[in-house]
């Protein structure tokens, strides 16, 4: 069963000032298994969605971040004057070298940056059920979508609604489940045993993420906030929910 994180509880969290302080996180594993991905043929214009070619005309490019298309010169002001690109055009800068060590382990930063109030109090919840585990979090958006400030991609075209599906598993269910099923993911289990037996359940959880593109990565956070507060939240949100998964809008957030 996959249980859907609400707005209301969000805007609860999002009251707390810490939600918008970065936390650290340490990646010490991260693979590419470079899942093909279809795209489409042609570019739209990121203001009205005009198509390009349709009538011979060229899209003009933000001079900024290279990746906006628009069909004139009317549409590309608009959209810097609404706010839309203004907002989103750094992010839209960075696609170009999303592949850099760099730039990819800031992404992860950013994503688990906010699910982390929901993230870590269902990770010590469940720690105290099922003993020592992981968040195994999932999403069939790519390392280059989940990046973008607005659900556009670098075509002008609408990106589905970004989600994440978060589980927790032991080691034993990761090699049942998980390794059964795709073969590839038993690069990391080694690393993963090692994070899972001197990790400190009390300060810390252990994050394995992969992504639509086929982006896995590895790696430990602190716990935000503190183990009784994540105590505390976890019972008021996941204590009468049944085993599984829960999936979090990232549009929402």
């Amino acid at each position: 069963m996959t249980t859907v994180v609400g707005s209301e509880s969000t805007s609860k969290i999002l009251e707390n000032p810490l939600s918008k302080v970065p936390q650290p996180i340490s990646w010490v594993q991260t693979l590419e298994l470079g899942y093909d991905e279809s795209s489409p043929s042609r570019t739209v214009c990121f203001s009205c969605g005009k198509e390009a070619g349709g009538d011979g005309a060229k899209l003009l490019k933000c001079s900024k971040c290279h990746i906006a298309a628009y069909c004139s010169r009317d549409c590309q002001v608009r959209d810097w004057k609404e706010g839309r690109h203004k907002l989103a055009c750094p992010s839209y800068s960075r696609l170009e070298t999303i592949r850099s060590d760099d730039v990819s382990e800031q992404i992860r930063n950013e994503v688990f940056g906010r699910i982390r109030f929901y993230a870590c109090p269902y990770a010590v919840v469940k720690t105290s059920e099922l003993g020592n585990g992981f968040l195994f979090i999932q999403s069939d958006t790519s390392l280059e979508n989940i990046s973008l400030t607005l659900p556009k991609d670098r075509y002008g075209r609408s990106i589905p609604k970004r989600s994440i599906l978060m589980h927790f598993l032991t080691l034993g269910e990761y090699d049942a489940e998980v390794c059964r099923d795709d073969f590839e993911m038993a690069v990391v289990r080694k690393t993963l045993q090692e994070l899972l037996e001197g990790y400190d359940h009390l300060r810390e959880v252990v994050i394995l993420l992969r992504l639509r593109c086929g982006h896995v990565s590895l790696g430990k956070a602190t716990l935000v906030p503190d183990y009784r507060i994540c105590q505390k939240l976890g019972q008021d949100y996941y204590a009468d929910i049944p085993a599984g998964a829960v999936q979090l809008t990232l549009d929402d957030l």
